[in-house]
């Protein structure tokens, strides 16, 4: 009963101190901060409160990112191969920051379900996106820019391809808005110098017909 106290007692030491730890080093990093721009804390305090909000606050960024909202059918080819048929169903979540949505289809023969999220990270000043799906355990991650004329959106990252044993390939995704009916999808296999383009997708918004 002695040893189960002292457990515990431990145990709650150490969550005050998981707890109260980054509170510390909040604090200090203000104090030093404020040191550093000739302010008091509290003159720090409102200027950052104020930066965060306008970093929190969505822009016309995100209002971009409204043309995917709806249901979706969807047309898939894999370089090489017959199309496919599947659907998807996105929308703007947390206050119209992120567009957030499955999808779901088959991969060359394999019934195919994913995830998307996609959102404008106003402090990086990119757009910003996650994938995750049932036909593997990674999480891939993509950064990128929308060109001048506000239709193609083009995200590059890293992916693990385990059919060949490569590591951190680069790939490209980009969206492409034709109309507010329709989106093209392609991703890009930069290591490929020549057809780099691996898989097309055509969305074609649902209508009430």
């Amino acid at each position: 009963m002695a040893s189960y106290s002292k457990r515990r007692t431990c145990m709650n030491a150490y969550i005050k101190h998981i707890i109260t730890l980054p509170l510390v080093i909040s604090t200090m990093t203000l104090l030093t901060y404020s040191q550093q721009q000739n302010e008091v804390p509290a003159e720090t305090m409102a200027r950052m409160m104020k930066l965060g909000e306008q970093l929190a606050t969505p822009n016309s960024n995100h209002f971009f990112l409204e043309k995917f909202a709806g249901q979706w059918k969807t047309s898939s080819t894999v370089m090489g191969m017959e199309p496919s048929s599947g659907s998807a169903s996105y929308s703007m979540i947390l206050g119209n920051r992120f567009l957030d949505g499955m999808h779901d289809g088959d991969f060359m023969g394999v019934p195919f379900i994913g995830r998307l999220t996609l959102g404008y990270d106003n402090y990086k000043h990119k757009f910003v996106a996650s994938f995750i799906d049932n036909l593997g355990t990674s999480m891939r991650s993509a950064e990128g820019l929308l060109d001048r004329t506000g239709k193609k959106l083009s995200l590059w990252g890293e992916m693990d391809e385990w059919l060949t044993d490569e590591h951190d390939k680069m790939v490209l995704y980009q969206y492409q808005i034709v109309d507010s009916n329709t989106i093209l999808f392609e991703i890009h296999d930069l290591a490929l110098e020549k057809d780099s383009k691996v898989i097309e997708v055509t969305y074609s918004r649902m209508t009430d017909e």
